[in-house]
């Protein structure tokens, strides 16, 4: 079975912080990790022997570590850690088998769920023995290769055999929704893609553990404890700070060419690993940079650059050696393919560089298979390359994937979700939205509401003081009293700023008065006197049903 924690509780963010004789009151920030919604809402670890599936990514919005949360939770025990790749403390680097230890920190067993063998990737029955309740909090880069997700599902698998509740506190896909890059074929599964995903799936880690459970029809107790205040296309909230998850993610523009310049490990170049940049900067000794950079530059791929670099790796390939390739300078990352750009990179050096380049052939993650093959998910890449052929129509077949699964998504593209109230003149569009609000409130959530008029009209009392300032040329002008704050602008801005802006806070925002919105819309009047329609029903006689449904548009219900 799968549960869905309730939304945060609304309330008081605790009492004013005192500084001296002047009181101020702490103002938190609207975006929380599932983890900051778990530790207001703790129904689901309540009175439990925790086990936490984890790593130093794994922190609450105010940056503290989700083992020492967990621990402040009254009548929750923490008993046990598990590390997923890179160890609990992720200090080690890829394909590095990880033992068992003791967590220095915390002084607690941490169970490494990568060992040297397949077998080792998921946790035994005999790891749950006193486990009451497994939470997952792992940081996803929003590539199928990177293989925290994968840990998740096996864990899931194992707490469902062992009868032991999995809670999944979820995190942002810093690449947000955009997809590329085929499902692997049949045969093609492995740790870095377990199950048939997009290489750029546009999900976030519970989405694809909630998938995955889903189409695997896999029997385990899941809770997802989702993130408050993130929509798809948002990525990275703005303010939060990244914490690497693995060594060689340290930044989010690491993140955001990984998709492509992962596939470098199924190839003999170097992908950058020993130096500050890995996966930016790509190359190898056999390399002329100049030359690499100007032929990869002439396919004018959308929104990157090519810059000619040397780098001198300190480990892993060509440790101690002289590297000719190329820096990736994303210069529009609205338009950039990653995906495509690493498939292009490759066959570009092979196509420089004949009798040098060579696919990887050792063993990788725990697979004989070439990496290459892995990696896309199927052998087609690798033939066309080998055979020197054209590339262009397998690289049209990977900007539009079939996205993963419509069922587990927990999130709407923009936060917060805008439905637009619509009809004639007096189709009594301000009085349904006008019972709409309430009815929102009463389900716990905040909604906020947008009137728009094509006419410029006066907003104030003419004469008044407020009025003066704006008249004066204030811009903004704000005007506080007691009971509300009131902010002028001379001008009219894009809705969809707006919102970012100012309704952050909100689940939902009804808009009134535009014409035309590319958004989900609630017409008033369109099919006969008081029709109140919304999703092709028309709602007039049941205005509840309505609201619950905006409610499940917006998230706050599923």
């Amino acid at each position: 079975m799968t549960g869905f924690t309730k939304k945060p509780r609304r309330g008081s963010p605790g009492p004013p912080v005192a500084t001296g004789s002047s009181p101020r009151v702490k103002i938190l920030p609207v975006f929380r990790f599932g983890v900051d919604a778990l530790m207001n809402d703790p129904a689901s670890v309540e009175g439990s022997r925790v086990a936490l599936l984890g790593h130093p990514a794994g922190t609450t919005s105010e940056g503290e570590p989700t083992w020492k949360a967990l621990r402040r939770l009254p009548g929750v025990t923490l008993v046990r850690l598990f590390g997923p790749e890179h160890g609990i403390d992720g200090s080690d680097q890829d394909m590095i088998s990880v033992g068992d230890s003791v967590h220095a920190a915390s002084g607690l067993p941490a169970r490494s769920l990568y060992g040297t063998t397949r077998a080792s990737l998921a946790p035994a029955e005999s790891d749950f023995s006193g486990v009451d309740v497994l939470v997952c909090d792992l940081q996803d880069v929003g590539s199928r290769y990177y293989t925290f997700v994968w840990s998740a599902c096996l864990a899931l698998e194992a707490a469902g055999r062992a009868g032991v509740r999995m809670v999944v506190c979820d995190r942002p896909n810093p690449l947000g929704g955009a997809l590329e890059g085929e499902r692997q074929r049949p045969g093609f599964t492995s740790f870095v893609g377990l199950h048939p995903v997009p290489v750029r799936h546009g999900r976030t880690l519970a989405e694809l553990v909630l998938q995955y459970q889903e189409e695997k029809r896999v029997e385990a107790d899941l809770t997802i404890v989702p993130m408050k205040a993130w929509g798809r296309r948002r990525a990275w909230p703005a303010s939060v700070p990244w914490v690497a998850p693995s060594p060689n993610m340290p930044t989010l523009d690491t993140a955001r060419v990984y998709p492509g310049a992962c596939l470098v490990e199924g190839t003999n170049l170097s992908e950058g690993r020993g130096t500050t940049r890995p996966f930016e900067q790509i190359g190898a000794p056999y390399l002329d940079a100049e030359r690499f950079a100007d032929r990869l530059n002439s396919l004018d791929l959308p929104g990157v650059r090519f810059r000619a670099v040397h780098f001198r790796p300190q480990f892993q390939k060509f440790a101690g050696a002289v590297c000719g390739g190329v820096f990736q300078d994303v210069v529009d990352p609205g338009i950039y393919r990653p995906y495509e750009t690493g498939l292009r990179l490759i066959e570009t050096a092979a196509r420089e560089a004949p009798g040098d380049f060579r696919w990887r052939c050792d063993p990788y993650e725990f697979e004989d298979r070439p990496a290459i093959d892995l990696l896309t998910g199927s052998p087609e890449f690798r033939e066309l390359v080998d055979a020197g052929d054209d590339l262009a129509a397998f690289c049209a077949r990977q900007r539009d994937p079939e996205p993963p699964s419509s069922e587990a998504v927990l999130y709407a593209d923009d936060w917060p979700v805008a439905i637009a109230v619509g009809g004639q003149h007096d189709a009594g569009k301000t009085t349904v939205l006008e019972k709409l609000v309430p009815m929102l409130r009463a389900r716990g959530m905040c909604v906020g509401t947008v009137k728009h008029t094509p006419h410029d009209l006066d907003d104030d009392v003419p004469g008044k003081d407020s009025a003066r300032h704006t008249a004066a040329g204030g811009d903004p002008s704000a005007f506080l009293r007691p009971s509300a704050t009131t902010v002028r602008r001379r001008e009219e801005i894009e809705l969809r700023r707006l919102l970012d802006r100012d309704f952050a806070e909100c689940d939902l925002v009804l808009v009134e008065g535009f014409k035309s919105l590319p958004i989900l819309r609630i017409d008033v009047g369109r099919l006969g006197p008081f029709s109140i329609e919304f999703g092709g029903r028309d709602h007039s006689r049941n205005l509840g049903a309505l609201a619950e449904e905006l409610a499940r548009v917006a998230g706050v219900v599923r």
